[in-house]
């Protein structure tokens, strides 16, 4: 379905490129979930790309739960990725809990350069695609500041951060940062999340450099980027039973259309506060 505020479709799972990895700790319970609930409350989010191809930019847990599951096709909302307002891109901060000075030797055994940081510095920044540029930045409980350089290429950058983030994977708790962060601010994060002792946070990739890593065939580390979608469509709870491998892609869309135009929806243009 495609209107004037939104394009809703079904496409097969093999013309999706994904830009990340996926996160099995996410992705093993939302199978169970799917199964539980018997359909998708809420589309992947990708753009138009090569070739009749389409760029997952969010839900890539939801795509991998719809392989597990043996789905061929998924629902997905088709946004315009040059569209600066209506897609903002930003990033995800990682805690958990680990030894960050292992983390810190380990990348520094891989040639990265570790240098001690200070609060002032470690907000939202950009990377640079070719030569030493700061990747991450590591956080403790303590208040030290650590920040990671590397150099290469875009593509060499993000095949260290894959490497760092598949050492302490397990247990991540996601967040993000105020957009003009303070010492104080670090220590909340980590008072809401007192399992936690370690924070790493993350630079913002530019559209550019997404689509560069996706062409070369390389992903990022699950929940690293985070793209900010304006007029996001929720819970459109299709059921699962839509789509059936007997049914053809243009069935599906038929049966999504018949579904779809029997639904309400109301639109919320204004950034809106929902107390649960």
């Amino acid at each position: 379905m495609k209107t004037d505020i939104f394009h809703l479709q079904i496409v097969p799972l093999s013309d999706i490129l994904t830009h990340e990895e996926y996160d099995q700790s996410r992705a093993l319970p939302l199978v169970e979930q799917l199964k539980k609930d018997g359909f998708l409350a809420n589309p992947v989010i990708v753009a138009s790309f090569d070739d009749k191809k389409f760029l997952q930019l969010d839900g890539m847990n939801r795509y991998s739960a719809f392989k597990m599951l043996g789905f061929s096709s998924i629902l997905v909302q088709i946004i315009d990725y040059n569209d600066q307002e209506a897609v903002e891109l930003a990033s995800w901060l990682h805690l958990f809990h680990g030894d960050y000075h292992q983390i810190l030797q380990e990348m520094e055994n891989m040639h990265v350069e570790v240098q001690k940081g200070s609060f002032d510095y470690v907000g939202s920044r950009y990377v640079k695609e070719e030569g030493k540029a700061r990747i991450c930045t590591v956080l403790n409980k303590k208040g030290e500041v650590y920040f990671l350089y590397s150099g290469g290429t875009i593509i060499e950058k993000i095949q260290t951060l894959r490497k760092m983030v598949d050492w302490y994977k397990d247990g991540i708790v996601r967040d993000v940062l105020p957009q003009h962060p303070n010492a104080h601010d670090f220590v909340i994060l980590f008072e809401e999340h007192p399992e936690t002792n370690t924070m790493v946070v993350f630079p913002t990739f530019t559209r550019h450099q997404i689509v560069d890593v996706v062409r070369k065939g390389e992903l990022f580390p699950a929940g690293i980027t985070r793209h900010l979608i304006q007029r996001r469509c929720l819970n459109v709870n299709v059921p699962l039973s839509l789509f059936s491998k007997n049914a053809s892609i243009k069935e599906q869309n038929e049966s999504l259309e018949k579904l779809l135009s029997q639904r309400p929806f109301r639109l919320y243009e204004e950034p809106t506060i929902y107390f649960e």
